[in-house]
């Protein structure tokens, strides 16, 4: 009798049986690896496999860059955080989109998603097929760059958009005079421009004007009725409040270091509530700026310089004073911006 296997074979039909024994190979040896990937709350880890996806739901609720442990074909545990270098080397494998971050999603489900515009129609239309409108971006990191009209760059993986870093390739000018573009009182564009604004950059103002008037209940959202307009309305205004008296203590305590603050930005925590404030500000009539993170209470949980695990022990102004008495710092930071 012919052999059967040498007959299929020869006949191109695929081996049922040897084709789900690799497969289940495959997915045992998953269970002895470590996988580096990003994860939204009640989302998936993904990895590739010879061409083939496989996904697992993890055990913990951990919004972020992690690493997993597959404990079964279903399930992975988590690990740890993620190492700058191997979120690098993950979002190495997407291709690269440039976009302009305008602002925060306000809801809350997804913490560190910004909306954002493409910087280039014509790349994003031709190489994503992607529409010149604002777009969700995935783990924006405030302390890595997310801030507002910032040129960052984004990697997309399908219909998915995660956040990578600021464009070194960016001026910096560009971003600071629309932020400060966007605090007038004016609701239509300015009418000197900056020389050399992108088109993208003036319809990204353009677009803050008009969320900022959808905030405000100018125009009502789509579907909402009269009292749950009224109570948008209500809790805009009261948020607006809030972080009217947010500024003004940011601006107090530094000023009383002969400090000068240039933004601020909240980072949220998985419940929608604020967690941190990621700071920005100068010494008075200096240009370098700094980024220093702190709490509600302005108490310093990261200051971006090494104070030996003793950032808790500063408030915002001890912070400026001290590294206003140490130039030695200044002068190193100095060294690795080269």
């Amino acid at each position: 009798m012919p052999d059967k296997r040498k007959q299929r074979a020869t006949t191109g039909k695929v081996d049922a049986r040897a084709l789900i024994a690799r497969l289940s190979q495959q997915s045992q040896s998953l269970l002895g690896r470590e996988l580096i990937a990003p994860l939204l709350p009640g989302g998936r880890i993904r990895t590739r496999l010879n061409g083939l996806v496989y996904e697992f739901r993890a055990r913990e609720r951990f919004p972020g860059w992690g690493r997993f442990r597959p404990i079964s074909e279903r399930e992975a545990q988590f690990i740890e955080e993620a190492l700058p270098w191997e979120r690098g080397a993950y979002l190495e494998l997407f291709p690269a989109l440039r976009m302009l971050l305008l602002w925060p999603d306000s809801g809350g489900l997804f913490p560190g998603t910004w909306w954002a515009l493409p910087y280039n129609e014509g790349d994003a239309r031709q190489r994503f097929g992607l529409p010149m409108e604002p777009m969700p971006v995935f783990l924006c990191d405030p302390m890595a760059g997310a801030e507002r009209f910032e040129r960052v760059i984004v990697r997309v993986d399908g219909g998915t958009r995660w956040f990578e870093g600021p464009d070194l390739r960016a001026d910096p000018r560009h971003a600071e005079w629309l932020r400060e573009a966007a605090t007038m009182e004016s609701e239509a564009l300015p009418e000197n421009l900056l020389p050399g604004l992108a088109a993208s950059e003036r319809l990204s103002l353009l677009l803050w004007r008009i969320h900022q008037l959808e905030l405000a209940g100018n125009t009502p959202a789509k579907g909402l009725h009269p009292p749950q307009y009224r109570q948008e309305q209500r809790n805009w205004l009261a948020g607006q409040a809030r972080q009217r008296v947010l500024e003004e203590q940011l601006r107090h305590a530094l000023s009383k270091a002969d400090a000068t603050l240039h933004s601020y930005s909240e980072v949220n925590a998985s419940d929608g509530s604020v967690r941190h404030l990621v700071v920005e500000w100068s010494e008075h009539g200096q240009q370098r700026r700094y980024r220093s993170l702190v709490d509600s209470q302005l108490t310093v949980v990261s200051s971006g310089i090494c104070l030996s695990g003793q950032d808790h022990d500063f408030d915002l102004t001890s912070l400026v004073n001290v590294m206003a008495a140490s130039p030695s710092w200044a002068a190193y930071d100095d060294e690795e911006d080269m």
